[in-house]
């Protein structure tokens, strides 16, 4: 059913505009019917897509992801990349532990001419990544007729799916459900191309926005989070209940249940009569953590106002997963899991982190829809950020930790600074891949995280002192407000930063995006003497002429500021001299080495390359400074910090030992 004229489409490809009275684009608008049956693990679904073609090409096909098939065999893309990575997932699986989802029908609805149409035989699996036969995470339909630029089409769709044991994010483990990626969901059309892609096991997702209004049906005796709103619950003469829920301007809908929550809410206001609520579903075993989850989410709530806009949405859900159920710190719209160990104490930084970590996806990965399966680093890198600066604002430098058997044991004395977050993941791994990958591109799970997270992170943090705070914070709130429900890229990035540095940027983020090299400014030498008067034969016959040199009250100075990494930024150098006097000199850094040469009464005492701490990219601070006089407190700081930990030890192991 064509829903704009001819001379409209156009202008809807462009703008992907919002309906009046909601919130985003409405692009892919889901109504769906769905019933758990708890004794066979199955969901039974009936969903209502209505999708509108938002690009300027005719199309004679759509394309689904059919996430939960990756669990369906060992020979899926995800469970072969798992395999190698590690342990298999499915290694211990029974026949009933594996899970899948199988399209019974879609037929074409609310159109005049094609009403029931039945689209099932044209049904095909596709691998556009890696052409592996036994994934099923993939599949394409071909249509009766091309359906034409800003056309809107209603389908009906039919299908079951069999909840799996815990793998990744999704399954059921005793009594607790953790549903994600669970339905029949259509791709993203952009470019002339289909970006829908295989489910991989580094890559998350991407999907368009849109209205979803979903009824779940299962016992009453679950306690139910999910995403949106909700507003119906019916108690069935069966010993059910059905919960409707709807929210507008999201990209997927994803839910959770069990019986053991113990529920919490709490309203946080923004303005007087702006109000969002907080909903914590909690283990009882946790129940000790719920005033500390509670203000992680209303911290991130507070601080994420002005560094990336109010949250817009009506309601916030944090799950507090179960034990072993593999469903912890994960984002989806309006809902996201969290983790808590069973010894977790206060200011180790859990729960807190991971809560306030996946409540920031609500905007990078929820509000923007970046694209985590070709540009993860554009969510989580940006996530991680958003984590170290709100958890430093809110709580301060957490306490090191360390556990022993399992038991955390925190030093008090030794705070965590900001500056450290991600250096030594940067350092250690990043080198293996370049920022810029797509998710499963990465050499192995460990540099996915390094790069994806860490190096992204330690980049911004590199940029907002390289910009200066008050730039970065503009470039960070117009970079999120301007684009939300965008599907921002890289490029997007690039424009934002060239704009607030009021230069172009890219020859740096170039190095940090797509090089594996890394920073490290280093102080080489420092050389000071007396200055003499030239000494040998001073007169041209080279006779009666020669003056033995003598001291001048004058010193010359040598300081060596090297180059030791691949990445190239305009770094600071501050000089100190005997005197008292000091200087300050810039240098490109571009080249591996630059001698700064001084003249005058003072000798030079010490030098600091970046001494404001700007480049927080910096692999190796320890190279960063040198003196010619040494620092008698030096040893004494250190041996004092590891008697601390050495007294921590023994008082470990005396109360545990026995």
């Amino acid at each position: 059913m064509k829903l704009l004229t001819a001379g409209l489409v156009f202008a809807a490809a462009l703008s992907i505009p919002c309906l009046p009275g909601t919130l985003g684009p409405q692009t892919a608008n889901y109504t769906m019917d769905v019933r758990l049956d708890v004794k066979h693990r199955t969901i039974n679904g009936r969903e209502v897509l209505m999708w509108t073609n938002t690009s300027p090409d005719s199309l004679t096909s759509l394309w689904f992801h059919l996430y939960w098939n990756a669990f369906a065999n060992s020979g899926t893309t995800f469970m072969t990349e798992a395999g190698l990575s590690g342990p298999a997932p499915a290694g211990n699986f029974r026949k009933e532990d594996w899970g899948w989802i199988r399209v019974d029908s879609i037929k074409i609805l609310k159109d005049p001419t094609l009403e029931g149409f039945d689209l099932t035989p044209a049904l095909k699996f596709e691998q556009p990544d890696d052409r592996n036969p036994m994934d099923r995470t993939v599949a394409s339909v071909g249509l009766p007729r091309p359906l034409a630029p800003g056309e809107t089409l209603v389908l009906e769709i039919r299908w079951e799916g069999r909840v799996p044991k815990p793998v990744s994010r999704t399954g059921v483990i005793n009594d607790y459900y953790f549903i994600g990626q669970w339905f029949p969901k259509i791709g993203v059309y952009q470019d002339g191309g289909w970006n829908c892609h295989q489910f991989h096991r580094e890559s998350e997702f991407f999907a368009d926005y849109g209205t979803y209004d979903v009824t779940l049906t299962l016992p009453a005796s679950f306690v139910v989070g999910a995403t949106g709103r909700r507003l119906e619950l019916t108690r069935n003469a069966d010993g059910t209940a059905s919960h409707r829920y709807v929210q507008d301007g999201v990209h997927d809908f994803a839910w959770t249940a069990s019986p053991r929550f113990l529920e919490y809410r709490q309203r946080f206001e923004f303005a007087p009569g702006r109000t969002a609520e907080v909903i914590l579903l909690l283990q009882p075993e946790h129940r000790r953590l719920k005033d500390r989850y509670l203000k992680a989410v209303m911290s991130g709530l507070k601080l994420a106002a002005p560094l990336l806009g109010d949250y817009p949405y009506d309601t916030i859900t944090c799950v507090d997963p179960a034990y072993r159920s593999r469903s912890g710190g994960m984002e989806y719209p309006t809902l996201f899991t969290a983790g808590a160990g069973f010894l977790d104490p206060e200011g180790s930084g859990n729960p807190e982190s991971v809560t306030i970590h996946e409540f920031g996806h609500s905007y990078f990965y929820g509000l923007l829809g970046s694209n985590e399966f070709e540009h993860p680093w554009l969510d989580e890198g940006f996530t991680t950020f958003f984590e170290s600066k709100v958890s430093n604002l809110a709580y301060g430098p957490w306490t090191y930790t360390r556990t022993y058997f399992g038991i955390p044991v925190l030093f008090r004395a030794v705070r965590i600074p900001l500056e450290a977050s991600g250096i030594s993941e940067v350092r250690r791994s990043a080198v293996r891949d370049v920022l810029q990958r797509r998710a499963w591109e990465f050499q192995d799970g460990t540099s996915y995280g390094a790069n994806s997270y860490q190096k992204g992170e330690v980049m911004l943090r590199t940029l907002e002192r390289v910009l200066g705070e008050k730039a970065f914070a503009g470039l960070l709130r117009d970079y999120s407000l301007g684009r939300w429900f965008t599907h921002p890229r890289p490029e997007d990035f690039y424009e934002a930063v060239n704009r607030y540095a009021g230069r172009d940027m890219s020859p740096i983020l170039d190095q940090f995006l797509h090089g594996s090299g890394v920073c490290d400014y280093a102080l080489g030498r420092i050389d000071s003497r007396r200055r003499r008067s030239v000494e040998g034969f001073l007169g041209e016959k080279f006779s009666g002429d020669w003056n033995p040199g003598r001291a001048e009250a004058v010193f010359e100075s040598e300081v060596l500021v090297e180059r030791r990494g691949e990445i190239r930024l305009p770094v600071d150098v501050w000089v100190k001299f005997e005197d008292g006097r000091t200087a300050r000199e810039t240098w490109d850094g571009e080249y591996l080495w630059r001698r700064f040469r001084y003249e005058g009464p003072s000798q030079v005492v010490q030098a600091v390359v970046d001494p404001g701490f700007k480049l927080v990219a910096d692999i190796n601070r320890t190279n960063n400074s040198l003196s010619r006089k040494p620092n008698r407190l030096a040893p004494w700081k250190w041996t004092v910090e590891w008697l601390g930990w050495l007294q921590h030890a023994l008082e470990f192991f005396t109360i545990f030992g026995g």
